[in-house]
């Protein structure tokens, strides 16, 4: 009894060693990306250009679904550590008028929401250790009569 053990240890062992060699079973994946995240899917929200990252440990959020009638962003970026600091105000304007090019009309006097159809987009923005960030906020535009 005690051979016939050994020999199954030993041929565990040599099956699992033979497993290791095969690339495809040591093939390490990237993690998926978390469900409910695709800002590829909201061409006409205008993110900050270069020098921004998602904001690490905020919840992010950007889904469409019924082919894109139903829409939620919320997403949060801040300013990479290596970039020159970037006023708030002056990220607001550039991120402004990229909202405008894509069919967004302002709806206050300070750019901090936006109007398109249906929706009304928020932004706000400040700073995150130093940084500068801004926050979208997307929801279904609230009519005047609620």
């Amino acid at each position: 009894m005690a051979r016939a053990g050994g020999w199954l240890c030993a041929s565990a062992a040599l099956a699992l060693l033979a497993g290791c060699s095969d690339p495809e079973a040591v093939r390490v994946t990237a993690p998926a990306r978390p469900a409910g995240f695709e800002p590829e899917r909201f061409p006409d929200i205008a993110l900050p250009r270069a020098g921004y990252m998602f904001s690490l440990g905020e919840d992010q959020l950007a889904v469409a679904l019924a082919n894109g009638s139903i829409r939620r962003f919320e997403v949060a970026l801040e300013q990479r550590e290596n970039q020159p600091p970037q006023d708030p105000a002056e990220l607001l304007g550039q991120v402004g008028r990229d909202l405008a090019v894509r069919g967004w009309v302002k709806a206050d006097d300070r750019g901090l929401r936006w109007r398109k159809g249906s929706e009304e987009l928020a932004l706000e923005t400040g700073r995150t250790d130093g940084r500068t960030s801004i926050r979208y906020r997307l929801r279904p535009q609230v009519s005047a009569g609620r």
